[in-house]
């Protein structure tokens, strides 16, 4: 399915200046630096209690004073079963009165993440059982492995500031205090698609505090325009990993292997398996194509949908490449995160036909 993607553009749409970096070895520094300063521990929440002060709220866990982002208070608010934005609108006073109240009934305990900097900050409460998967080893990762393959960069964007709109400036690395993204491409090694010249690129992303999964999307590209638009893409695949009790192994394990044969690759041999995939034939009309899929481990419903999204999207839906690229443009229209990554890991192994 050729498609367009859309997500780094809403990075670099939304995010303030003090959240992009220019430079992988930036982006770096600031979240070692953050590192450097943070701790982690399981607590009991019944020892903790909220005080009004002035027209905020004070935080103790026993004897000890905390502060809270806003990212960790709306935590502390679905830890308590409050609702964050109601109490939001409410007098400190209320706001105290309202956790104190719940709070003991609330699980018995959390882990909490904190920086210290002058003062005790909580960044996030998750559930005893959470995996933190730290920002700083992701992006630490990620930049070995371009200095290791320098082709790959994070593109240049539109500059954001003053008058300046229709100048270039590197962009696509992220941090804030809830997550990290960066966006690289490679465009040195182009991979031939039916007679185009496609690039390879990649979005990764991470949240220490529970924002979101440990994320990996990889994909072929026509253009990437000045707002970060990726255009004409092809061959999208996506890898999530939730923060679980094993998500700090499981990253190490099972997403960086992916990220690093992805951008070690050759591109002749994506292109070979590109164009094997195109002539390798499983089927020959639909009655034939939803059996094999069937026979695949897809149910009748999904392999009726692949078929129908293949010939919508590629107009053909009995080779291999067109069967994948319409399961996973099928997968990129589930509303559901785990369904979606389900189908495009089945699709994956699909591709994977054509090598074997």
């Amino acid at each position: 399915m050729v498609t367009n993607l859309l997500t780094a553009s809403h990075q670099w749409r939304n995010r303030p200046a003090d959240e992009r970096f220019s430079n992988l070895s930036d982006l770096k520094n600031a979240v070692l630096n953050r590192r450097n300063i943070s701790y982690e521990g399981v607590i009991d929440t019944q020892r903790l209690s909220v005080s009004p002060v002035r027209d905020s709220i004070s935080l103790k866990y026993d004897s000890q004073d905390l502060t809270m982002t806003h990212w960790s208070f709306g935590q502390l608010c679905n830890l308590a079963g409050a609702p964050a934005s109601y109490l939001r609108t409410l007098p400190a006073d209320l706001v105290s009165q309202n956790l104190n109240y719940a709070l003991p009934k609330a699980r018995e305990s959390a882990k909490i993440l904190l920086t210290t900097n002058g003062n005790t900050e909580v960044r996030a409460f998750t559930s005893a059982s959470y995996g933190r998967i730290w920002d700083i080893d992701v992006v630490r990762a990620v930049e070995n492995l371009c200095e290791q393959n320098s082709s790959w960069h994070n593109p240049p964007s539109y500059r954001r500031t003053g008058t300046d709109g229709t100048k270039m400036e590197n962009a696509g690395l992220y941090a804030s205090d809830r997550d990290v993204f960066m966006f690289l491409i490679d465009e040195d090694h182009p991979i031939e698609v039916r007679n185009e010249r496609l690039s390879r690129g990649l979005f990764i992303w991470n949240s220490e505090v529970g924002k979101s999964s440990f994320g990996l999307t990889t994909f072929l590209y026509r253009y990437v325009c000045g707002n970060h638009i990726v255009w004409g893409a092809e061959n999208v695949k996506e890898i999530r990993i939730r923060h679980s009790l094993n998500a700090p192994s499981r990253a190490f394990s099972e997403m960086m292997p992916v990220l690093k044969k992805y951008i070690e690759s050759s591109t002749g041999y994506e292109t070979s398996t590109i164009k094997k995939a195109m002539e390798y034939r499983p089927a020959i009309n639909k009655e034939s194509t939803l059996e094999w899929l069937q026979r695949q481990g897809f149910t009748k419903a999904i392999s009726e949908n692949a078929y129908d999204y293949a010939i919508r999207e590629e107009g053909e839906g009995t080779s291999l490449w067109n069967i994948v690229q319409g399961l996973s443009a099928m997968a990129r229209d589930r509303k559901h995160i785990d369904t979606r990554v389900d189908l495009e890991r089945q699709a994956g192994k699909l591709l994977n036909m054509a090598v074997n």
